[in-house]
């Protein structure tokens, strides 16, 4: 049952556009929303710091002239899109399926993605209150959300993983939350997600900017109750692990792009120059913080806020567009806009989901010879320490709580190796969740069959014979994960996903925690062959580190 709530008369995209749809009519300036997020700096710095194009910088090299609109709400970016005022809009993927209930009808003003910025990386987070953590705690709980708001991406993903959850669970008892929608996305006041937070107890969890997260959690941990913070208030979910979630692109209008194509094509081809230069000069700390801030957050004295919402983002450049526009990319376009449109549509945001296209482009003519120094190779997670932080989350017996997503991969006894030929769709499964939870570490669990053991412990075998069946089930469980590990890496680079080995812990797990439970600490005896063959498998999760963790550490030069 989905039940969606409004709050307070808050108006739907429908209600809140009233501008009338206009044809396109040529202009010497193109205008261009300005968004909030760390990947706008792109743009501003393609424009020389300023709203309106600047001498020598990117756009002008390319003969541009570009006027950056800042300070827009959704509504606002829609009614120039459909007076052709701006003819591109600056939305997230999400953002888009709202839009797209008001444009599918019209073909003139039918919206084609073009260009990703990039990925929210850690600037959206879902601030829950105590005792809810995994995603099927959310079944029917009130959620409060801005109506319009970026957010929306993380919310339809928590939405799809709560039933996902609920399904592996062999469970149909999900129950669509209970959306409270407030007129303001962020801010601690004025009808915000963190303010109804704050003040009303009914509120289970809201999503909202990290500023915001981080003063109700007191700093990301757990609220204390003072300092503006609430007692208990957590994150149990942002896109620091779920990095792959919420997608900021640039749409235009069909028209505009049939008429104006080559336009178009120097607009991109300025943004992925300036993407290289920005990273560098990210690098090396010559950036003009406060001029971001003033366009950005509309106070040049928010250097620093301005500075870190860099850091919450990951821009992906000529090959991330490259993929993005692959529809066979688990993280495509048209894989992401799937997913949203289900997602939304199964909370009452949409009436169904939108096939939104891409444009047919050619991104490395566009970048005419740009090398994208992005690394390609190196580690973004110390794997000491990311084995270590899962050490501690056992040991502290929350890392099921942690556990946003698990897959179980069987064999057969004695069976040594994974061939892709024969696992081909459990690598795929784990494919798409690797790309989807960027910053989440992914353990690689081997188990082992305890029958031998129980059937020597059965028989008398003394203590040392026992120790040393364990021992050898720990070793032959942990060489089977290395060689899951493996085969599953390799099989992603043949389908052209490159996957980060470091992202992935394996475990020997041996009989210490056994399908079929333990019983007073021994492994309960299979009395099935099913039960039995469900101790022969390989179990791959991925574990958030919403925290602050050390064992994510990406390279200095990215």
């Amino acid at each position: 049952m989905t039940t969606t709530t409004a709050f307070a008369d808050m108006p739907s995209l429908d209600d809140a556009v009233e501008a009338p749809t206009r044809a396109c009519r040529p202009s010497d300036t193109l205008q261009v929303p300005l968004g909030r997020s760390g990947v706008d700096l792109v743009p501003l710095f393609a424009n020389g710091y300023a709203l309106e194009t600047a001498d020598n910088s990117h756009f002008d090299r390319e003969g541009l002239e570009v006027e950056l609109v800042a300070g827009q709400d959704l509504p606002g970016r829609v009614e120039a899109f459909l007076r052709c005022d701006a003819p591109i809009l600056r939305a997230t993927q999400g953002q888009l399926q709202l839009v797209a209930e008001l444009t599918a009808n019209d073909p003139g003003i039918e919206m084609v993605a073009i260009y990703q910025h990039g990925w929210s990386s850690g600037a959206d987070h879902l601030v829950a209150r105590e005792g809810l953590q995994s995603p099927r705690d959310f079944a029917g709980k009130r959620l409060a959300i801005g109506a319009f708001s970026p957010q929306l991406d993380l919310l339809a993903h928590l939405e799809d993983a709560g039933r996902n959850q609920s399904r592996r669970d062999d469970t149909d008892d999900w129950e669509s939350m209970e959306l409270v929608l407030t007129e303001h996305a962020h801010g601690l006041y004025d009808e915000s997600p963190g303010e109804r937070f704050f003040d009303d107890d009914s509120i289970d969890a809201a999503l909202m900017e990290w500023d915001d997260a981080s003063v109700l959690t007191s700093g990301g941990d757990r609220g204390t109750g003072a300092e503006g913070s609430v007692a208990g208030a957590h994150i149990p979910l942002s896109t620091r692990s779920a990095s792959r979630v919420v997608s900021h692109v640039y749409a235009v209008r069909r028209d505009y792009l049939e008429a104006n194509r080559d336009q178009v094509e120097r607009f991109i081809a300025a943004l992925f120059r300036a993407e290289e230069v920005v990273r560098e000069r990210v690098a090396t700390a010559v950036v003009d913080w406060e001029a971001v801030a003033e366009h950005l957050l509309g106070d040049a004295g928010e250097a620093d806020r301005a500075e870190a919402r860099w850091s919450n983002v990951e821009t992906v450049g000529l090959q991330g567009n490259v993929d993005w526009a692959n529809p066979d990319h688990p993280r495509s376009f048209a894989n992401v806009n799937r997913e949203l449109g289900q997602g939304l549509q199964a909370l009452g945001l949409i009436r169904q989901p939108r096939s939104l296209t891409v444009a047919t482009l050619d991104y490395g003519s566009i970048a005419d010879g740009i090398f994208d120094q992005r690394r390609v190779d190196l580690p973004d997670f110390d794997r000491d320490e990311a084995a270590r932080a899962i050490d501690q989350s056992r040991a502290a017996g929350d890392l099921e709580e942690r556990t946003v997503t698990r897959f179980a991969i069987t064999f057969e006894p004695n069976q040594t190796d994974f061939p892709a030929e024969q696992y081909a769709d459990d690598f795929d499964e784990v494919i798409t969740a690797a790309t989807r939870y960027g910053g989440a570490v992914f353990t690689v669990e081997g188990h082992a069959d305890p029958l031998k053991y129980l059937q020597r412990r059965s028989d008398g075998a003394g203590s040392e014979e026992l120790r040393s069946i364990r021992q050898s089930a720990d070793n032959l469980s942990l060489a089977r994960a290395r060689e899951v590990r493996e085969s599953l890496v390799a099989y992603a680079g043949g389908e052209g996903v490159a996957l980060d080995e470091s992202q992935f812990v394996t475990e020997g797990r041996g009989l210490h925690e056994p399908a079929t439970g333990l019983c007073s600490g021994e492994p309960c005896p299979p009395q099935t062959e099913a039960e039995w063959r469900s101790n022969m498998r390989v179990v791959v999760r991925a574990v958030r580190m919403e925290a602050e963790s050390s064992a994510f550490s990406p390279p200095d030069e990215w």
